[in-house]
């Protein structure tokens, strides 16, 4: 091959390399900005809350950077109060099955002031706190007069006004010191279509565990009253 074909071969190869790399450089330039756009939507679903990951994965994933596994993390789905809340109900569903008359349930009256021969399931709700370790409790042994402290407390919600969660106290029957006839229970589930589990002292002469109550219609007591409802846990 002389000199001048080789030149002209050369330039055509030049030319076919630069074509190619011309046709080749669009694909690669919207996969470097698809990168970026989704780095960015990271982020910002990120300061919005829609995603739990950690700050620095945010940062990574806006800018493009790496970043390990250990830099992604669940957003904690724990709240204040909430480690409250889960030793009330712990404690509440081990006592279920007690019976009536035995020293596993005189036990809920402090002191051993009473035995559950009296009606106790005020005792047992406000033991259930005071076991949970809630600083603050109720000492009226009436679930009326639960609810009265409190309205006292300002820990009341009346029914329909608040959903209860889990460690909250159900109260049944008009809040009022020392009033018989109504009952306390301790709220220990919540589900989604708006019914409640309870773990309820003096309830057939046990600690009974009582599944998807509706609030709306349920009734307790001696008097069979409505629930009027709830008193939050201090602290929780």
């Amino acid at each position: 091959m002389n000199q001048d074909h080789r030149r002209a071969t050369d330039r055509t190869t030049e030319r076919g390399t630069d074509r190619a790399s011309s046709r080749a450089l669009p694909h690669a330039v919207p996969l470097a900005r698809t990168g970026r756009v989704v780095g960015t939507l990271v982020a910002a679903l990120v300061v919005s809350g829609v995603l739990g990951v950690s700050a620095g994965a945010a940062d990574a994933a806006a800018t493009g950077g790496g970043t390990d596994a250990s830099a992604v993390t669940s957003a904690p789905a724990t709240r204040v109060g909430s480690a409250l809340r889960d030793r009330i109900v712990s404690v509440a569903r081990g006592e279920v099955g007690v019976r009536e008359g035995s020293a596993e349930c005189d036990k809920y009256f402090p002191g051993g002031s009473h035995t559950c021969r009296t009606s106790w399931c005020a005792a047992f709700a406000e033991w259930t706190w005071r076991k949970a370790g809630v600083k603050e409790v109720p000492t009226d042994l009436t679930g009326r007069g639960v609810g009265a402290w409190g309205q006292k407390h300002h820990l009341w919600h009346d029914r329909g006004a608040a959903r209860p969660e889990p460690g909250d106290l159900v109260v049944y029957g008009k809040p009022a010191p020392r009033e018989t006839g109504g009952h306390v229970a301790v709220v220990v589930a919540v589900h989604g279509d708006g019914t409640i589990d309870t773990v309820d002292g003096n309830y057939g002469d046990k600690v009974t565990l009582r599944s998807h109550l509706d609030p709306e219609h349920a009734t307790g007591g001696a008097k069979g009253l409505p629930v009027t409802g709830y008193v939050t846990p201090p602290g929780a």
